[in-house]
C-alpha cells in the first residue's frame, strides 16, 4: 500500500537507495530533505494492509519496497528519486507510486511535473514515457560511470 513517508522511513529509503543509486542519499540527507517545506514523498509499504492503517501501532512492522521523493514549489513538482528494492521490481510497484504521485499533485493543481532520467535507463523511461512525460532537455555525460559517461534526459508532464 502507498502511504506518505515518515522519518522512520529514512533506513530503509536510504538503503534502496544505496542499492540503486551510486550517489545515493544517506539517512541524514533523507531527514534533511523532509524538513524542507517544499518536500513531499510516498512510499510503498508491503506490511500495510489496505483497511484501517494506523501509523503509531506497534504491531505493524514496515517493509519498504519503494519510494518516491519530489518537491511542490506552487504549481511545479520535482521528482528527486523513484526507487523499487531489486527483488520487488518489475511487478508495477513503481507505476504505482509514480501513479498516485502525478494523481496527488493533479489534485493540488499542479501544472507541471519534471524529473531527470539516464539516458540507458530504458526501463524507467518506459515508465515515464507510459505515465505522459516527454523528452524537452539533455545535459550531456552527466552521469559519471566507470564504463563511461551518459547523458541525463530531461523530461516534463504538464497537465491537461
Amino acid at each position: 500500500m502507498i502511504r506518505a513517508i515518515r522519518t522512520d522511513d529514512c533506513a530503509s529509503i536510504a538503503a534502496i537507495e544505496a542499492q540503486t543509486f551510486n550517489t545515493a542519499l544517506d539517512r541524514g540527507r533523507l531527514l534533511t530533505l523532509m524538513k524542507m517545506r517544499a518536500f513531499c514523498g510516498f512510499v510503498d509499504d508491503t506490511n500495510i494492509p489496505n483497511t484501517a492503517y494506523r501509523p503509531n501501532n506497534p504491531d505493524m512492522s514496515s517493509n519498504l519496497v519503494g519510494y518516491l521523493l519530489a518537491t511542490i514549489i506552487v504549481d511545479e513538482a520535482e521528482i528527486l528519486s523513484i526507487a523499487v528494492s531489486s527483488d520487488h521490481q518489475k511487478c508495477g510497484r513503481g507505476a504505482g507510486l509514480l501513479g498516485h504521485f502525478l494523481a496527488y499533485i493533479d489534485a493540488q493543481d499542479v501544472k507541471t511535473a519534471l524529473l531527470e532520467v539516464a539516458a540507458d535507463n530504458v526501463s524507467a523511461l518506459t515508465l515515464y514515457h507510459r505515465h505522459g512525460f516527454a523528452e524537452f532537455g539533455r545535459r550531456p555525460s552527466y552521469y559519471k560511470r566507470s564504463d563511461g559517461d551518459c547523458d541525463a534526459i530531461m523530461m516534463r508532464r504538464l497537465s491537461d
